[in-house]
C-alpha cells in the first residue's frame, strides 16, 4: 500500500511539473531541416514564454549540440552570448549545422535555462531532436 501511495505521488508531482513547463513557457524548432550538402545552415530553437512568464536575462543559459554522422555542429556548446532575446521575453538560439554528405541525420539540442514568473525562477531542462534531410 506503501508502495502504491509513494508511485501515485511521485506520478502527480511528475505530471504537475510537466504541466507547469506548459503553462510557463514553450520550445519552438523546425521538425525537419532541410540543407545543400556542404552548405552552412543554422535551426532556429527558442524558449517561447507564456503570458506572465520570461526567461532569466542574469541566470545560466546553454545549449549542448550534438549530431550524427556526416553532419558537422562548428559549436558543440552554445551560452548566454550566442542566444538572442525575442520580443515575447524568451530566447532563440541559431544553431550552425554543416551535412557533409547528402542524405538523412539528426541533430540533439540540451537546453538549459531558468523561466520565471512573479512568484520564482525555475531551472528547465529540455531535448529537441531535429530531423536533417540533405540535398
Amino acid at each position: 500500500m506503501t508502495r502504491l501511495l509513494l508511485a501515485a505521488c511521485l506520478a502527480l508531482s511528475f505530471s504537475a511539473s510537466a504541466s507547469a513547463a506548459e503553462a510557463t513557457y514553450r520550445v519552438e524548432a523546425p521538425k525537419t531541416l532541410k540543407v545543400k550538402k556542404g552548405v552552412q545552415a543554422s535551426a532556429r530553437v527558442s524558449v517561447v514564454p507564456r503570458e506572465g512568464s520570461h526567461v532569466s536575462p542574469d541566470a545560466p543559459i546553454s545549449v549542448d549540440v550534438s549530431a550524427t554522422p556526416h553532419i558537422e555542429v562548428p559549436h558543440a556548446k552554445l551560452g548566454r552570448h550566442d542566444a538572442k532575446e525575442t520580443a515575447q521575453k524568451g530566447v532563440a538560439f541559431d544553431i550552425p549545422i554543416l551535412a557533409m554528405q547528402e542524405g538523412t541525420g539528426a541533430v540533439d539540442a540540451n537546453l538549459v535555462f531558468f523561466i520565471c514568473t512573479e512568484k520564482l525562477c525555475e531551472r528547465r531542462k529540455e531535448h529537441v531532436q531535429l530531423a536533417v534531410l540533405a540535398e
